[in-house]
């Protein structure tokens, strides 16, 4: 019996010897050489272990694995950072003004005429709220997230329709109130930070990213006005609807120059690759399948620039203004499907869209 709890014992040490870390303890005096076995008269010697050196020795913990050994001091500090545990954040909320100017047009069934239908917004006005969120990363990662809400309260819309190419023999055209509807952006990137020059207090940084993007225009047409032939207001009440978006993957660099620890400058640029999407509600047309009228689909680009100031006013709280430039395209692979009230449909050629935007913002960056 005696035996085959030995046999069990040596079986039992040796797995733990083999799954677990190998530890072993080691005291002594940094200061002296390891003393294996102390001799009669050293232990006589006060000044070797006497109390007033005990402050002296020191305490190592060895970890053995199967290629390294790791010593870790009793006076060493073992936290480790948790990879890409961000440093500060900070939160930012702004109010401003945008204007847009939106067109888009098609094609005939076969591709003539090759203007058969276009429509324009022009000084759409728009009053936005803008919030977001920058997260700083060891060592100079950044992770950005923002929204935008905007509320149309201004434009004017054109609809014409011709018979000829390159708009000739326009028949049909009608001028109408723009003036409600909304739109929304999204953001989200993720970018690294280089410090590419420092003079005392004044730095510059280059700041590459690289992200996805979310932009809708929810446009409201009101108030529909005959020209050609020009018959006046129209007989019906106008709320017709036309819906965009333009999402997807872009790139982007900004600059960023700190004049001293109070006031920043940066300029962006980015680069969108985008697909464009548009459903459309033309209420007072019978002949039309409704709430879906007709479709669009393309895909194109578009270019975002932007200057942005900040004043520090106390150290976490800053003072920002930006200016915002945007230019959108979408003329590839373009295709209109217009639906019917008799559930028949029709695919012509989509010329293509365009959309450009200028604004400015006011708002606070708190740190935290």
């Amino acid at each position: 019996m005696m035996r085959q709890l030995f046999v069990l014992l040596l079986i039992s040490i040796s797995h733990y010897a083999y799954s677990s870390p190998r530890l072993q303890m080691h005291v002594f005096d940094d200061d002296s050489p390891v003393i294996t076995a102390p001799s009669k008269a050293m232990t006589n010697r006060n000044d070797v272990f006497s109390p007033a050196r005990k402050h002296r020795l020191q305490t190592h913990v060895f970890v053995a694995s199967d290629h390294a050994v790791t010593a870790v001091s009793s006076g060493q500090d073992i936290n480790k950072t948790v990879p890409f545990e961000y440093q500060r954040a900070e939160f930012y909320m702004s109010t401003g003004y945008r204007q847009d100017n939106f067109h888009w047009s098609i094609s005939g069934p076969n591709g003539t005429p090759n203007i058969l239908s276009e429509l324009s917004w022009k000084d759409i006005d728009i009053a936005t709220f803008n919030v977001g969120t920058t997260l700083h990363f060891q060592p100079n990662w950044l992770l950005n997230i923002d929204a935008s809400y905007g509320h149309i309260f201004e434009g004017r819309n054109q609809d014409s329709d011709y018979d000829g190419n390159n708009r000739t023999l326009e028949y049909s055209r009608s001028n109408n109130n723009a003036d409600q509807g909304k739109t929304y952006d999204a953001s989200i990137n993720t970018a690294y930070q280089f410090l590419v020059l420092k003079e005392n207090q004044y730095e510059v940084h280059l700041i590459p990213k690289v992200g996805y993007s979310y932009h809708a225009q929810f446009f409201n047409m009101t108030d529909g006005f005959q020209t050609i032939p020009a018959s006046g207001h129209f007989s019906g009440r106008l709320d017709s609807h036309y819906d965009a978006i333009w999402q997807g993957p872009w790139l982007g660099l900004e600059s960023q120059i700190d004049f001293n620890k109070n006031f920043t400058l940066s300029t962006n640029v980015e680069y969108h690759y985008a697909f464009y999407d548009a459903t459309a509600n033309w209420n007072l047309r019978p002949d039309f399948a409704h709430p879906e009228s007709f479709t669009h689909e393309a895909r194109g680009y578009g270019l975002v620039g932007n200057i942005d100031a900040r004043y520090r006013l106390d150290n976490d709280l800053s003072l920002t203004m930006s200016i915002n430039y945007q230019e959108w395209q979408a003329n590839r692979n373009g295709v209109d499907t217009t639906f019917f009230s008799d559930g028949s449909s029709i695919t012509t050629g989509f010329n293509g869209v365009s959309w450009r935007s200028f604004g400015a913002n006011l708002g606070l960056n708190y740190e935290f």
